[in-house]
């Protein structure tokens, strides 16, 4: 993470109605208000899902509160990756365990693989956007989930692009512009969207796991998208070993974050703070 993407995230949240709702830990604004009864939070079983969940059921502990959390998972690729289940089942029990005065609630949703990238064809959604089918699974869902179970906020884990170096097949990224405070936090069908890591890249993600002493829920996470010939939904029995391919973005992008995790000072604090978007760049 640089110095410069703090301060323009800070400068993006100063006078805007969610200043007073900030939650700061190691540089990074998390926007949560107490008040929220429920919340959602989208869980893969990668990394970056896991840290958030975390540090979203850390501060509802911290301050005693009695948020409801939703974890949503969405079913993808089965028959080619149904390791995927597995690891955010893994994810979901251990934030269970590690938090156990908080009411979770999984919901989980299935994509059909005909539905997948790049197998789908593009539909027009209900907003009049041209969409793969799998998009339209993942926000319809999300749509119906917020609506059905009122929550406050929605909260997606998705980090920036790494900025230093060259991968291939790099994801579509933004930049925080002026008037893009919408990439982290805006209001949607009465509900809040969420994406506090959007500034953030991925070794930053992995240093904290170091940081909180949550290695081991770091060990069961999987970054990797690969698919491997002898190995699929005929075969494969949850809670074994599965390689990785090294060769996928998610791949090249974890190993480069392990890398890296000597560019971050270890820190010890496992106390997350409420400050003002003004007060953390001060």
């Amino acid at each position: 993470m640089q110095e410069s993407d703090l301060k323009k995230a800070s400068n993006l949240y100063t006078g805007s109605s969610f200043e007073n709702i900030l939650w700061e830990y190691n540089g990074v604004m998390i926007p949560f208000d107490p008040a929220w009864a429920n919340i959602g939070v989208s869980v893969s079983g990668g990394a970056d899902s896991a840290l958030l969940g975390y540090m979203l059921c850390s501060i509802i502990t911290q301050e005693n509160l009695t948020t409801d959390v939703h974890i949503t998972t969405n079913i993808r690729c089965w028959k080619t990756r149904p390791w995927q289940e597995t690891s955010s089942v893994d994810v979901y029990n251990y934030l269970q365990t590690k938090f156990p005065n908080i009411n979770f609630h999984r919901h989980v949703n299935f994509i059909p693989p005909e539905m997948e990238e790049p197998h789908t064809t593009y539909i027009t959604d209900e907003y009049g956007k041209q969409k793969p089918g799998n998009r339209i699974i993942l926000r319809a869902h999300a749509e119906y989930i917020g609506h059905k179970y009122k929550l406050n906020a929605w909260y997606n884990a998705v980090t920036k692009n790494p900025s230093n170096v060259s991968l291939e097949n790099r994801v579509e990224d933004r930049d925080l512009e002026a008037d893009n405070l919408d990439i982290m936090i805006k209001e949607y069908q009465g509900s809040h969207a969420v994406h506090p890591f959007r500034y953030i890249e991925k070794d930053w993600v992995v240093a904290q796991y170091h940081n909180l002493g949550i290695t081991g829920l770091f060990n069961i996470t999987r970054s990797c998208e690969g698919e491997f010939d002898n190995l699929n939904y005929q075969n494969y029995e949850p809670g074994q070993d599965v390689p990785i391919c090294e060769k996928c973005f998610w791949c090249q992008e974890r190993a480069w974050a392990i890398d890296s995790l000597n560019t971050f000072k270890k820190v010890s604090k496992t106390h997350f703070k409420r400050h003002t978007a003004t007060e953390i760049t001060q």
